[in-house]
């Protein structure tokens, strides 16, 4: 007996506690809250989240008798949303690089004098030597101009454009030449005519007539062979550079130079973007070899200074 009051005690206090809990869970009109069912029911399903209107007469709906007239409306001051304009001036819009460069080129091959070009090249040269040079004079005329290629230097702050153009010939068929177009951060667009000079103005073909003492850098569009086919010494150990002014233009001459040479293992590093037959534009150093036989004096290319014309 000793042991059956304290239990009894105990199920007193859970139906106590029991039914509290039961009564606050009713709401203010004596029901249950929506959605929950008793444990004798069985009814696992949540209880939904309702969120009611305040009780004071601060929260209205819009109801059919509204007047539309006591509705707010849009400033009139602020322009509908199609109609909103861009503010920005002409000479604020951001303009093609190529574009312009274009234009300059089309300018460019239109003057007629070195005076008028002067203010539009860029160049190594002495003013002499452009003095004497097809720059002083009027060009042939411009038959087509077609955009080659864009490369940019973003460390630089450079961007070249390449343009392929064909010039008026006296007998009727077309000069076919590159040309290069530079910028340089925001400056104004330059037309770079050391490579023009080499190729167009023939100081390069001058170069490879004859044989001289004399090394040389030029401008010019290489192709490289992975073989040598002709009459030079050591032909076995050697590889052919094409010397071009443009990619579909007939060859100017060819020069050569070692399988084992700088220009060999440039060729064999696929991450040094030149590749056999592969038309492009690089500065080369090369000088005429006698040495090897005299009686075959041949071109040899030394090196690629640059795989561009950003020399």
């Amino acid at each position: 007996m000793r042991f059956l009051v304290p239990v009894l005690f105990l199920c007193v206090a859970v139906g106590v506690v029991y039914g509290v809990k039961t009564f606050l869970q009713k709401d203010r009109d004596g029901n249950s809250p929506p959605n929950q069912t008793t444990a004798a029911q069985g009814a696992t399903e949540p209880a939904v989240n309702t969120i009611l209107p305040p009780e004071d007469d601060s929260f209205e709906s819009l109801t059919e008798n509204e007047d539309p007239a006591t509705l707010p409306v849009a400033d009139p001051a602020m322009p509908p949303i199609g109609d909103v304009k861009n503010d920005f001036q002409p000479e604020l819009q951001p303009v093609d690089g190529g574009i312009v460069a274009l234009e300059l080129l089309e300018e460019f091959l239109g003057m007629k004098t070195l005076e008028e070009r002067l203010p539009h090249i860029e160049t190594k040269r002495a003013e002499p030597e452009l003095v004497n040079s097809v720059l002083s004079g009027t060009l042939p005329e411009a038959l087509k101009i077609s955009v080659d290629v864009r490369e940019t230097n973003a460390i630089e702050q450079v961007i070249d454009y390449y343009y392929h153009v064909n010039f008026a010939t006296p007998d009727g068929d077309a000069n076919l030449q590159t040309m290069l177009v530079r910028t340089r951060g925001t400056s104004p667009p330059k037309v770079v005519v050391d490579s023009f000079l080499d190729l167009f103005g023939g100081r390069f073909a001058s170069y490879a007539e004859k044989p001289s003492e004399d090394a040389g850098t030029f401008q010019i569009i290489i192709s490289a062979g992975a073989f040598c086919y002709d009459d030079v010494p050591g032909s076995d150990k050697k590889f052919t550079l094409k010397i071009l002014s443009r990619e579909d233009a007939k060859e100017i001459t060819k020069a050569y130079f070692g399988k084992r040479s700088k220009i060999g293992y440039m060729l064999e590093d696929e991450t040094s973007e030149l590749a056999y037959g592969q038309a492009k534009a690089c500065t080369v150093f090369m000088r005429w070899n006698t040495e090897e036989d005299p009686e075959k004096p041949f071109l040899e290319a030394l090196d690629i200074k640059a795989l561009n014309w950003n020399s």
